[in-house]
């Protein structure tokens, strides 16, 4: 009887690690690994089938899907192998996973400016994939492929999935048929240096966020646009032989050409100063020092939530923006002692009597506005957090509590507007527990769930775990 490694629309697929015999509903796709084909399954539920080409189905291949199925997904956001598929009538094997929704989208049609997200769905996107990665190689795990091929958002809200995770291996074993994807691979995996490893992950993680946040590849400026013909020796020696970051700050050589690189250009400009010094520390030291210049997923996760927490609307046009104080404004608003800081020299009485002294104004980036935005209010909490309060704002566990870091399961606070006048603006408590608010006036309140408190710049909230004030 005569094999073939391919399934026809309808034929059944027995699934015996899952004990249900699915059909096949159509092919989605070819990669260079396989087919992949969607399942009608009896329950419903989607699922996908990948069936390896005859190449790829290796033994090595067959163990590292066995030892992934015996271990625990990271979490929900790696389409991860549930089970192996074998059968006498097809060549090698293959195994199924849960299909993403049809509202995760490739990242390719944000990098053609197809669709527009808001900078705080890119931001939470950023901030999820870093988050699983940490998960991920916590394990012991190498994902050993990461591209922007492999990786989709929700453009709404910014949730992630991420797919092809068959070649995931424990970090530092030598298997499995990839080394990475062009482009997104570490140098030293281009020169024969190394194999794919946590750390080669980190700097593919690096460029992806970059590519994301500032629509461009880190290293492709002028000397990328001057290169006739892109071959093979040339893209080893831009990314990989002689990488050169094209916003290194000792050396312009490789700055974006404005003619092929102009998202890069404009993007750079908006962004605040504390994001940009982190992607410089990713392509220089990370370039020189794979083993201990690579900025960390702890870093990132840090610094993508400061960055989240920073976006204020422009009062004229509404485009998002960043608000971030410079240092005397920090300086100025540390919170003192009885409020939880540590300047026990800074009166709380004072506080209100210089707000306008530490206001931090911005320019709108947007070329249609340009508006000169004054009085961005915002909350200051401990000394740990700043979030700019808009309209739609809403504050986690991770927010007031210092033990639920990166809990965003259920807000326990949002912005609710006066319901006869929408110019004045509240902090609604969502949680099981009061707050106690003293006011500018020196009265002390105590805010229990569903009720508000006035957002008036000098007021001081104790959320019982955290306190902060809010500011201008």
């Amino acid at each position: 009887m005569s094999t073939t490694h391919e399934f026809q629309v309808g034929e059944p697929v027995h699934i015996n690690g899952l004990n249900i015999v699915c059909n096949v509903e159509k092919e989605l796709g070819s990669g260079t690994q396989g087919k992949v084909y969607s399942l009608i399954s009896p329950d419903n539920s989607p699922l996908v089938l990948k069936w390896y080409f005859p190449s790829m189905a290796t033994n090595e291949q067959y163990d590292i899907l066995e030892s992934l199925i015996q271990k625990e997904s990271p979490s929900n956001r790696f389409l991860w192998p549930l089970a192996l598929v074998n059968t006498p009538k097809k060549e090698g094997f293959g195994y199924v996973m849960s299909m993403k929704d049809s509202r995760f989208k490739s990242f390719s049609l944000w990098l053609s400016r197809k669709i527009n997200p808001s900078f705080k769905a890119l931001l939470t996107a950023c901030f999820e994939l870093v988050q699983s990665f940490h998960l991920l190689h916590s394990k012991g795990l190498c994902y050993q492929d990461l591209s922007l091929n492999n990786i989709y958002f929700d453009p709404e809200n910014g949730e992630i999935r991420i797919g092809d995770t068959d070649n995931i291996v424990i970090n530092g074993e030598d298997k499995g048929n990839v080394i990475g994807t062009p482009k997104f691979m570490a140098p030293e995996i281009i020169i024969g240096k190394t194999l794919p490893n946590t750390q080669t992950d980190l700097y593919s993680l690096a460029i992806i966020l970059f590519y994301i946040l500032f629509l461009n590849h880190p290293l492709e400026g002028k000397i990328e646009s001057s290169i006739k013909s892109l071959d093979l020796p040339s893209m080893s020696k831009l990314y990989g032989f002689e990488p050169l970051f094209i916003f290194d700050p000792n050396n312009d050589s490789n700055y974006p050409d404005p003619a092929f690189h102009a998202n890069a250009i404009i993007f750079w400009n908006i962004y605040p100063d504390f994001i940009k010094r982190i992607f410089v520390r990713a392509f220089t030291n990370g370039i020189k020092d794979p083993m201990h210049g690579r900025v960390r997923e702890t870093e990132w996760q840090i610094t993508l939530l400061s960055l989240r927490d920073s976006i204020y609307y422009c009062k004229q046009c509404g485009s998002e923006n960043f608000f971030v104080p410079d240092s005397s404004v920090f300086e100025k608003l540390t919170i003192p002692v009885e409020l939880g800081g540590n300047n026990s020299d800074f009166k709380v009485q004072n506080r209100s009597s210089n707000l306008e002294e530490i206001q931090s104004n911005s320019v709108c980036w947007n070329p249609q506005c340009k508006t000169l935005n004054t009085h961005i209010l915002n909350i200051r909490i401990d000394d740990r957090l700043f979030v700019a309060l808009n309209h739609d704002t809403k504050l986690f566990l991770h927010h007031i509590d210092p033990d639920h870091k990166y809990d965003f399961s259920s807000p326990v606070a949002e912005v609710s507007r006066h319901p006869t006048d929408p110019r004045v603006w509240g902090l609604k408590n969502l949680s099981a527990y009061p707050w106690k608010v003293s006011k500018v006036n020196g009265d002390v309140i105590e805010v229990n769930l569903k009720q508000s408190f006035s957002l008036v710049p000098g007021t001081q909230i104790d959320f019982g775990r955290s306190k902060g004030i809010v500011c201008y």
